[in-house]
C-alpha cells in the first residue's frame, strides 16, 4: 500500500487545487444542491421547438444529444462517491493512531473499491468532460449554419453547457483535495504504525 501512496503522491494526474476538510465539505454540499443541473439539462435536450425541428437535417444528431444527456445525468453519482470518500477520510483523520482497521478501510476505498477508487473517479470525470464536449459539438451541427441558428442554439443550450463545465470543475477540485489529504493522513498513519511495531 505504501508503494501505491508514493505513486499517487508523485503523480497527482495534473490536478492542482487543494482544500481542507471543511472547505471540501462545503464544495460537496454545493455539488449536491446543484444536482438539478443534470436533470434540467436532460429535460432541455428532450424539447425541440417546431421551427428548429423543421430545420434539422440529421436526426441522428438529436438522438445522440439525447443519449449523451441521459449518460451525463448519471455523472451526478460522482457527487455521492466524493461524499463517501470525504466521510471515510474524516473517520481516518479522527482514528486512533494505532487504528489499523480505519487505515485499511480508507485505503480500500481510495485504491481498490471499484466505485470509489481514485482511478475510477478520474476516468468518470474524464468521460464526463468528453461527453460535455461531444454534446456541444453536436449542438453546433444540429441546425444549418447561420447567425440566427447559432444564437438560437447558444440561447437554448449555452447556459446548460456552462453549468455542466462548472459542475465538472468543482468535482475535479474536490477529488484532488480529497486525494492529497488522504495521502498525507495515510503516510502519517503508516509511519505511526511502524513506530508501534
Amino acid at each position: 500500500m505504501k508503494n501505491n501512496i508514493d505513486s499517487y503522491s508523485s503523480n497527482p494526474k495534473g490536478l492542482e487545487e487543494e482544500m481542507d476538510m471543511y472547505s471540501i465539505k462545503e464544495v460537496l454540499s454545493g455539488l449536491n444542491n446543484s444536482s438539478h443541473i443534470f436533470d434540467n439539462f436532460e429535460k432541455e435536450s428532450m424539447i425541440v421547438e417546431k421551427d428548429a425541428l423543421e430545420q434539422i437535417e440529421d436526426f441522428n444528431l438529436l438522438l445522440k444529444i439525447r443519449k449523451l444527456s441521459s449518460e451525463i445525468k448519471g455523472k451526478k453519482a460522482i457527487n455521492e462517491k466524493l461524499s463517501t470518500l470525504h466521510f471515510h477520510l474524516n473517520l481516518l483523520k479522527n482514528a486512533d493512531i494505532k487504528g489499523a482497521k480505519q487505515i485499511r478501510n480508507a485505503m480500500n476505498l481510495f485504491f481498490y473499491n471499484n466505485d470509489t477508487k481514485i482511478d475510477s473517479i478520474i476516468s468518470e470525470l474524464n468521460d464526463f468532460k468528453h461527453k460535455i464536449n461531444e454534446v456541444k459539438k453536436h449542438h453546433e451541427n444540429l441546425l444549418p449554419k447561420s447567425l440566427d441558428n447559432k444564437l438560437k442554439i447558444e440561447g437554448k443550450y449555452g447556459k446548460h453547457i456552462e453549468n455542466l463545465h462548472s459542475m465538472h470543475k468543482r468535482q475535479k477540485t474536490a477529488l484532488v483535495s480529497l486525494v492529497r489529504l488522504f495521502l498525507k493522513q495515510a503516510k502519517q498513519h503508516i509511519k505511526s504504525l511502524k513506530r508501534f511495531k
